[in-house]
């Protein structure tokens, strides 16, 4: 014959459920969190990799403002000797 249980019993029983159901709450919570954050890890990963891509580029093509202006004054130079009009 079956034991009977008493109501405090099944009150242990139930809160050993809901505890249970909790903890699994939580470390599926974590794990999820966990995925989450390594997905945006790895997103901000992709997106400095491209802008550092993009910043050596622009690098490739960059000129100094006092190189620049050396330039133009070496230019401005070789018109005047040549009497060349300037291209403006």
């Amino acid at each position: 014959m079956p034991k009977e249980i008493t109501n405090d019993e099944l009150a242990r029983m139930i809160a050993k459920g809901f505890d249970d159901m909790g903890n699994r709450f939580k470390e599926t919570a974590s794990k999820t969190d966990t995925e989450h954050l390594k997905l945006r890890v790895d997103h901000i990963d992709a997106t400095l990799s491209v802008m550092s891509r993009d910043v050596a580029d622009i690098k490739k093509h960059f000129v100094y403002r006092d190189e620049f202006e050396d330039l133009m004054a070496r230019v401005k130079y070789l018109e005047t000797k040549l009497d060349v009009e300037s291209g403006k």
